[in-house]
C-alpha cells in the first residue's frame, strides 16, 4: 500500500465530533419512528378487527341460510307425506263410492 492512501483511510477513520443538536435530531427520529410504528401497529390491529367483524357477519348468515334451508327441506318432505297420505285416503273413499252396491244378504227364512 502507498503511503498516500493509508494516511487517507487514517484521515478518513479518524474520530469526528458530531454536529451541535445532532444528538436532538437523532433521539426526534427515533422518538418519530417509534409513533409511526405504533399508529401502524393501531392500524393493522383495526383493519384485523374490521375484518374479524366482517368474517363474523358472513358466517352467521352464511349458517341462517343453511338452518332456513334446511327448514324449508324438512318443511317439502313433511308437505309430501301429507299428500301421499291425502291421496291414499281419497282412493279409499273413491273406491267405496264407486263399488257396485251389493245386495243385502237374504237372512229371511220366511219363519
Amino acid at each position: 500500500m502507498s503511503k498516500d492512501f493509508e494516511q487517507q483511510l487514517r484521515d478518513a477513520l479518524r474520530p469526528v465530533e458530531p454536529e451541535d443538536g445532532f444528538e436532538q435530531r437523532v433521539m426526534a427520529r427515533i422518538t418519530s419512528e417509534q409513533t409511526r410504528a405504533r399508529s401502524k401497529v393501531t392500524r393493522w390491529v383495526s383493519v384485523a378487527l374490521a375484518a374479524s367483524v366482517v368474517f363474523a357477519a358472513i358466517l352467521g348468515t352464511h349458517e341462517w341460510q343453511v338452518r332456513r334451508e334446511q327448514e324449508g327441506l324438512e318443511a317439502r318432505k313433511q308437505l309430501i307425506e301429507a299428500l301421499r297420505l291425502t291421496g291414499e285416503k281419497l282412493d279409499v273413499a273413491y273406491q267405496a263410492v264407486n263399488r257396485e252396491p251389493q245386495p243385502p244378504p237374504d237372512n229371511e227364512s220366511g219363519a
